[in-house]
């Protein structure tokens, strides 16, 4: 089977056009309705064909290496870059240059080549290498990846062109071979001289000792190509990769290419290392292995017989499952050293595949890693033998194995062999896992034997009690181990990295970006056979109980912090959960504001048994408006501070079921324990949630009944300084609620609980109630007392950060309110330059910051720029559920509003209304509707404009907010006074009545 995939075999001779068996000539016009990458493709089909044609046609070695860097520039065009049509040109230059070099060898001998020919393939050679060269660098950046999108720029592409222009104008001139026949004609040509040609009939004989090229062979082209490429230019090559991989494959694959067969004809050995272990291997057992693939007969002077066997000709020698002889328990020196004396032979090209990454040292080696399939190439893989599945079904259950090739086979040949459905499948998967990956005997039949053949290798045993535990450590944890901070987790130990670092050798690990981690069969293995034994876990605990509250290990490991924190909770000989709780607390709280998402530890935690009583030390909960710091407290404390931090979490993300869910147990945890405190500190969690939804009825209600009960309970001594900090901030919560549905003498009451609010109060709340203050005086165009609130937040907060930014946008209010625009225009393009550049913020930050500053710009005039930049905010917004996606694309919407194109507006509204809904918010589904209706009647359409005027109406009354405290905040929230429907519909215009 050749190489090249199904849509890369031999064309067929089309109508119409001059073509031969195995080429088609590259024709623009012949497919008119094809599309343009169809047509690429098949250009560059059309040329490697004619290419190899030409190449197994001409016997003589000075052209053949230029005709195969050729076909492999085009093949990893082909199979590895994203943009093909941008080769169309270079496809059919290199097409004619294949022809135009067998008309000028064609009728002489290799010897007899005039000089000026020679020239000038030398001079071709140095150009298609250098091509070659730089095309295999960009594929290289690729071979690590999932996602293939390598490309190169027209600029680069027409260099090339221009250097085969330059062989095709010397071929013209100065050595009269016309480079200008028409491509048809050359074609036609050529088809006559195969038709009369005499072949060698042993060109394609291969030796018993050649393996057939594997039966479902997918995914795996440019990594052929490469390989094949390389042995061709007299280099080494060395597959490395974990077993089950597909190195072997590969290596079949490559030893029946047509290149490699016509260029080392029946000197192509295949040697296999892969029935025996490490233990068995001697010099003697390497060098008769070799022998036998060779056909010599067994002797005392192996070595020797070797040797000048290799040297006749040109000989390809593969050697598979190489880590058996070069981790060998004996002889491993002397083995690498006679690889190197026989990789020496300059006629002598080696092919390794192994595990391990320690290669003889003496020869200049390519080293391809060969990775995991790609969900294109694992789904044929899988189908293959097993085709009756969806695809979208298909990708889940191999996205579980990271598209390890041989566990793809072995799920794949269970199936089959049980007659089993795709559900009966998923049900064996879900229910057995690794079992289901242990079908058999042998390296190819089951991932237990490949990863106990590099558990037992000498090599491995011989790291020590560190590495196996170490590897028992990356196995338990789901992101793998951080690379940078080895010595820090695992103080205590020798050499942590020198370990990490062994294991990635043996292909056991791999470098992940700043992980070392396992492929999924791996670790599954692992974790089965380990599950009662993880060595190192206690350093591993502490790690990430010291880090719960650093943003910046939350976000990169939030993973594997979740992971560790869950499984402490179950440890059975644990007498510390209230400490884990604690964790457990601070980590939601800390994940919530850096890179909110949902989590899986409610069961863990609600399973805990509330009636045993815990040690315990200070217990903290740390989010906005709720502080929990109580000492020497009963679980139920723990647990409902847990739950209610898992249910304000849920409710940022939009899953509202399981936000209400974590809520109610949390509530009947703290009537369960009789605690009025504990129940006012749980509807205190939900005020703040019903607060940042702008459901602040609901909010205002339950607030007077937690402060009822709050202070009608009694406090101990040892909890009456925590009573105040408390006091504190269900006032400040009440003082906001009062702002923002505008009561009378609610900037009063912040003026005069401002002092107690400072002493007691964290830092980002009284940030936030001087930001709603400074919006209250603006609303009530009271500018200087507005400019004082920003003011002081502007003074008691980070510099260029997220709440100093938004300070500085009051601040610019305040200018436009005093009539000073060209301030106001001033301060929001420093503050626009600052986001783009902002240190150390989360993407969240910065986008809902740019989308809020791209609004002003819109509304002074450059809608332009305005849409341009709210691209990426709406794009980034939209990969998860939050308020950010609502306040992004509300913006968005209104950019388009300002711009006039109604349509564009209305799609980003409705976009809006469907994420509040989601997230049950209701202050930005409000000004959606209200937007929504204003477009339909500047297009005339008062039905369904009354409409979304009046849910705007009904939600206002839901809110508990007057209808034109709507549009409490910002001004680039509020649609242009010219957009006056909302305005006519509330004054009851018999417009909206007939309507």
């Amino acid at each position: 089977m050749d190489f090249r995939r199904k849509d890369s075999m031999i064309l067929p001779k089309q109508k119409g056009s001059a073509g031969i068996l195995g080429i088609g000539p590259t024709r623009r016009a012949v497919l008119p309705q094809s599309p343009n990458h169809d047509r690429a493709i098949s250009t560059l089909d059309n040329a490697i064909q004619t290419i190899n044609l030409v190449h197994d046609a001409i016997p003589f070695q000075v052209v053949k290496g230029v005709l195969a860097s050729i076909a492999g520039i085009l093949g990893i065009v082909k199979n590895t870059f994203s943009n093909q049509c941008d080769f169309h040109e270079l496809a059919e230059q290199c097409q004619m240059v294949g022809l135009v070099i067998w008309r000028a060898t064609s009728q002489t001998s290799e010897h007899q080549l005039d000089g000026d020919v020679r020239r000038a393939l030398a001079d071709l050679e140095r150009s298609v290498n250098g091509i070659l060269d730089a095309v295999k660098v960009k594929a290289e950046k690729s071979l690590g990846s999932k996602v293939l999108n390598v490309t190169v720029n027209q600029e680069t592409i027409i260099k090339w062109r221009s250097d085969l222009s330059r062989f095709m104008t010397l071929f013209n001139t100065e050595l009269n071979i016309s480079a200008n026949v028409k491509l048809n004609e050359l074609l036609s040509l050529f088809q006559d001289f195969r038709s009369t040609a005499t072949f060698n009939p042993q060109m394609h004989i291969q030796t018993p000792s050649v393996p057939s090229s594997p039966r479902v062979f997918v995914g795996r082209d440019d990594l052929v190509w490469n390989t094949t490429s390389s042995l061709l230019e007299c280099h080494h090559v060395a597959l490395i990769g974990p077993g089950g991989i597909g190195k072997s494959s590969i290596a079949r694959a490559v030893i029946n290419n047509k290149l490699l067969a016509s260029t080392f004809q029946d000197r192509r050995f295949f040697v296999r290392f892969n029935d025996i272990d490490a233990a068995q291997v001697n010099i003697g057992t390497f060098l008769d292995r070799i022998a036998r693939a060779l056909g010599l007969v067994a002797t005392a002077n192996a070595h020797d017989r070797i040797a000048r066997a290799l040297s006749i000709s040109q000989t390809l020698l593969v050697l598979d499952n190489a880590e058996t002889f070069l981790d060998a328990a004996v002889d491993s020196a002397r083995i690498a050293a006679v690889i190197d004396e026989f990789g020496a032979q300059p006629n002598v090209a080696i092919l390794l595949t192994t595990r391990t990454t320690v290669l003889p040292p003496n020869l200049d080696w390519v080293r391809l890693r060969v990775p995991v399939f790609e969900e294109s190439a694992a789904c044929e893989a899988f189908k293959a033998f097993y085709p009756a599945i969806e695809t979208s079904v298909l990708l889940k259950l191999l996205s579980a194995v990271d598209f390890h090739p041989l566990s793809i086979n072995l799920l794949a040949q269970v199936a089959v062999q049980n007659e089993w459905s795709p559900q009966d499948l998923a049900t064996a998967w879900h229910q057995q896992r690794a079992a289901l990956l242990e079908t058999g005997e042998g390296k190819i039949r089951s991932i237990a034997v490949t990863i106990e053949t590099s558990l037992n290798s000498p090599s491995f045993v011989k790291l020590g009690k560190m590495a196996h535990d170490l590897l028992q450590i990356i196995a338990f944890l789901p992101q793998g181990i951080s690379k940078m901070q080895l010595n820090v987790i695992f103080s205590g130990q020798q050499n942590p990295e020198s370990c990490a670092d062994a294991l990635c050798r043996q292909s056991l690990a791999y470098s992940n970006g700043d992980f070392i981690t396992l492929l999924a069969p791996i670790r599954l293995y692992l974790s089965k056979r380990y599950k009662d034994n993880v060595s190192l876990l206690k350093e591993v605990r502490s790690y990430y109980a010291a880090r719960v509250e650093e943003s910046i290990i939350v976000g990169q490991q939030n993973a594997n912090i979740e992971y560790v924190l869950t499984h402490w909770l179950k440890d059975p000989a644990l007498e510390t959960i209230p400490d884990v709780l604690e964790y457990i607390g601070m980590f939601i709280s800390t994940l919530s504001e850096c890179c909110p998402r949902a989590v899986s530890m409610r069961t863990a935690i609600s399973t805990l048994d509330t009636k045993k009583s815990y040690g315990s030390m200070a217990s903290c909960m740390n989010f906005n408006m709720v502080v929990s710091v109580f000492r020497r407290c009963k679980l139920p404390l723990y647990k409902s501070t847990c739950l209610l931090m898992i249910s304000h979490l849920m409710r940022l993300i939009g899953q509202m079921d399981e936000a209400e869910e974590a809520y109610t147990e949390a509530r009947m945890l703290a009537l369960e324990a009789g605690n009025p405190n504990l129940l006012a500190l749980v509807d205190c969690s939900l005020v703040a949630a019903y607060y940042v939804q702008g459901n602040f009825q609901a909010a205002e209600e339950l607030l007077h009944k937690a402060l009822r009960r709050f202070h009608r309970s009694s406090w101990s001594t040892v909890l009456r300084l925590k009573r105040l900090a408390f006091d504190a901030d269900l006032k400040l919560l009440m003082i906001q609620l009062n702002m923002v549905k505008g009561k009378p003498n609610a900037f009063q009451g912040y003026l005069e609980a401002l002092p107690i609010l400072r002493k007691e109060c964290d830092s980002s709340s009284i940030a936030e109630l001087h930001f709603t203050a400074g919006l209250h005086e603006l609303y009530n165009n009271h500018p200087d007392s507005a400019k004082a609130c920003f003011e002081e937040m502007q003074a008691n907060v980070d510099k260029d950060g997220p709440a100093w930014v938004m300070a500085s946008v009051g601040l610019a209010e305040v200018s436009d309110q005093q009539g000073d625009h060209g301030e106001s225009r001033a301060w929001r393009a420093r503050l626009l330059e600052l986001v783009q550049v902002m240190p150390g913020q989360s993407t969240e930050d910065v986008d809902e910051l740019t989308a809020l500053l791209v609004g002003y710009l819109a509304l002074e005039g450059d809608v332009k720029r305005a849409r341009k930049m709210i691209i990426l905010p709406v794009t980034n917004a939209t990969q998860d559920l939050s308020v950010g996606v609502v306040n992004c694309k509300y913006l968005a919407g209104m950019i388009e509003l300002t711009g006039g194109d109604f349509d564009k507006a209305e799609e980003y509204f409705h976009d809006t209304i469907e994420s509040c809904t989601s997230l049950a918010e209701f202050l930005y589904r409000a000004r959606s509707h209200r937007a929504i209706g204003e477009i339909f009647v500047v297009k005339g359409d008062l039905v369904p404009a009354r409409k979304h005027f009046e849910i705007t109406d009904n939600l206002c009354k839901t809110m508990g907010i007057p209808r034109e405290r709507l549009y409490f905040g910002l001004t680039c929230y509020i649609p242009s006074k010219t957009l006056d429907g909302w305005r006519i519909y509330q004054e009851g215009h018999a417009m909206f009545n007939e309507a």
